[in-house]
């Protein structure tokens, strides 16, 4: 144990020598774009309860590649990772390198909005969305919600917020409530 101990000590005193960084201090200033529990709100699946089914990449990853909706894997299972979200506190929604998207001219129009896959370039705009308390997603830009599609339709669209269950999601993990905007 003494041994141990020394070591440690040993260890510490060269770190202090070196004035080496925590590695909170490299996350932050080296890897200010890799999401971290301090920068996230939210984590985890994010499930639509009318449908019972969860927001899925289906294993897409290039730009512009759809998101749709599948039946919520459980941890482990194959594909499950493709359902695994982050919410920033940039507000983004993130699935590893990228972020759901919507780009809508025109929120008035009757045209499909659909959200989409696209790198994440952390300047908000079609990627800055809000959780609100009523558990709906609303992109910030247009002031739609995220929409799960209706009988038989998989993909994801932006409708007018109207509090149907087809525009209600909640996230497998919360860290903060304090930081929501709505």
């Amino acid at each position: 144990k003494q041994w141990y101990q020394r070591r440690v000590r040993a260890r510490l005193k060269l770190r202090e020598k070196l004035k080496c960084k925590s590695f909170d201090w490299y996350l932050e200033n080296l890897l200010p774009m890799l999401p971290t529990e301090n920068r996230l709100l939210a984590s985890g699946q994010i499930k639509n309860s009318k449908i019972n089914q969860c927001i899925d990449t289906l294993g897409r990853r290039k730009a512009n590649d759809t998101v749709s909706h599948y039946r919520c894997l459980p941890n482990r299972e194959p594909g499950y990772t493709s359902q695994v979200w982050m919410y920033s506190k940039k507000y983004e929604i993130i699935s590893l390198e990228n972020c759901l998207d919507a780009s809508v001219a025109d929120p008035t129009s009757k045209e499909d909005k659909r959200v989409a896959l696209y790198p994440c370039h952390g300047l908000g705009g079609n990627q800055k969305w809000y959780y609100t308390p009523t558990q709906q997603l609303v992109h910030a830009q247009s002031e739609l919600c995220l929409t799960v599609g209706q009988a038989g339709k998989t993909k994801l669209l932006l409708e007018r917020c109207n509090g149907s269950g087809h525009q209600i999601f909640s996230f497998t993990n919360i860290y903060d409530h304090d930081d929501f905007e709505i």
